[in-house]
């Protein structure tokens, strides 16, 4: 998770939006940015939400920067890449988000299993 470095560690930033990590059908991942407490906006591609952090755009552009290896075109799609898997697994370990840690688990035991055949 991304954590800013600040003269007063102890006083957390008040976001009004946040960073939600979408799975799409197709197993990519959808980094966006909300300020909409039920969810995204509306008129996008199907996805289901696995986990979101308090941000803003600047924390946006941070995890874009992040996987931009992985990065579908200019869009705010990424591949699954292994290191994205992990750090998204141990997000939704540490946000309690257990069926996105089971959907999570699942591809990974996939991938797994492919690589061992």
């Amino acid at each position: 998770m991304y954590v800013a470095e600040t003269l007063f560690p102890d006083i957390k930033p008040a976001y009004r939006s946040r960073i939600y990590f979408g799975l799409g059908d197709n197993g990519q991942v959808k980094i966006g940015l909300t300020s909409r407490q039920n969810g995204r906006r509306g008129g996008e591609m199907h996805f289901t939400e696995l986990c979101s952090v308090p941000g803003d755009r600047r924390t946006e552009d941070f995890y874009h920067a992040k996987y931009a290896g992985e990065r579908i075109a200019r869009t705010e799609w990424f591949r699954l890449s292994d290191a994205l898997l992990v750090d998204l697994t141990l997000m939704c370990v540490q946000q309690g988000r257990t069926r996105s840690v089971e959907a999570l688990k699942g591809l990974m035991l996939g991938r797994l299993c492919a690589a061992a055949a």
